[in-house]
């Protein structure tokens, strides 16, 4: 498709790096001489540096063979003068970038097929967070009610384990809603079947009606530790008392527990020697640990944690862990601490604290 957008901003940028993405022939006009030689040398797009009104400019950009013009300039009077021209010129699809929701009728008078208001997804998108938090992104169909969006299952909801048919068919699931995409095991999606099972810890995209949502969430997300096993709510319990998790959302401490082990070491054991790879992160529950490194020795005991730093590098360790007294211990594998450090960034922080405290 041959596009011509009007406007490098910010904006601008980001979509013309899109549609070359996309595999997209795209011509840039902006008035900035800057920004043309810019877009050009980062991009590789064709920029033609003028006012994206003047008809001459508009030739040279090629928008008589135009399959589509995107008006993305900062101000409306331009975009609306430049979306009237790219009608005259016979561009089938017209698309426009709307900073004031006022020009919403002048914009369909002038022949724009698409208007996109800047104000209204920025609200949307800041009121859909603040209402349902749960919503990694929702994007509105049509002119109704009817919404798509995204959402992880946490581990323990009452959903996991249950087949999409199961689950529409369950007791408060509304009628209205449907499973159109599920994240698999190794992360990419598909379109879901009814015998598609949903394993908590992976996204589902689904279509639902605003009035809906609410319900659709308690039915696909609500967890009580009621619902999680014996051994699951005792890691849990313990995952509570490791300072650095103490800002981590329950439902990445509950995919922690139920991928925690509890293990019973004996008095002399070794966990690990310095100098070899460490994957894993250990959590005292009970007895006490020492830690040697060069004739030095620290004892740790409850709440205590060992082998952070390895767990998320994997690289080798910098002390002997060592069994001080009998000891039970929560061990968590590195690659579910990583995860967890990478929906929750703050982490790093607490957990360089940790380390240098250590």
């Amino acid at each position: 498709m041959y596009v011509v957008v009007a406007g490098g901003g910010h904006m601008g940028t980001h979509l013309l790096a899109r549609l070359v993405a996309e595999g997209h022939e795209t011509v840039a006009i902006d008035v900035n001489p800057e920004v043309t030689q810019r877009i050009f040398a980062e991009q590789g797009v064709v920029a033609v540096t003028g006012n994206a009104t003047d008809v001459g400019i508009l030739d040279q950009a090629g928008i008589r063979r135009a399959d589509a013009a995107i008006a993305m300039t900062g101000r409306d009077s331009d975009n609306l003068s430049f979306c009237l021209l790219a009608r005259y010129y016979g561009v089938p699809r017209v698309l426009a970038r709307m900073l004031n929701p006022q020009y919403g009728i002048p914009y369909r008078l002038v022949g724009a097929t698409k208007v996109h208001s800047e104000a209204d997804i920025l609200v949307n998108s800041f009121l859909m967070s603040l209402e349902y938090p749960e919503i990694s992104s929702l994007m509105g169909v049509g002119k109704g009610d009817l919404v798509v969006f995204e959402v992880r299952i946490p581990v323990g909801s009452p959903v996991g384990g249950q087949a999409v048919a199961e689950i529409v068919r369950g007791e408060g699931f509304p009628r209205r809603c449907v499973f159109i995409g599920v994240e698999s095991e190794a992360g990419e999606l598909g379109t879901p079947q009814g015998g598609t099972v949903i394993r908590g810890g992976t996204s589902v995209i689904l279509a639902a009606h605003r009035p809906d949502l609410p319900q659709l969430l308690r039915c696909l997300i609500a967890a009580g530790e009621s619902e999680l096993g014996q051994a699951e709510q005792e890691a849990l319990s313990v995952l509570r008392g490791v300072g650095f998790l103490s800002g981590v959302a329950r439902e990445d401490l509950v995919g922690l527990a139920a991928g925690a082990r509890l293990e019973v070491r004996k008095r002399g054991e070794t966990l690990y020697a310095a100098g070899q790879p460490g994957d894993r992160l250990y959590i005292l529950r009970k007895g006490a640990v020492a830690l040697e490194r060069r004739g030095d020795q620290e004892v740790l005991r409850p709440p205590a944690w060992l082998g952070e730093g390895g767990a998320v590098t994997g690289g080798p360790r910098r002390f002997t862990a060592r069994v001080h007294e009998d000891a039970e211990l929560l061990v968590l594998e590195g690659a579910a601490l990583r995860a967890i450090l990478l929906r929750n960034p703050f982490l790093a922080l607490e957990l360089s604290k940790a380390l240098s405290e250590r």
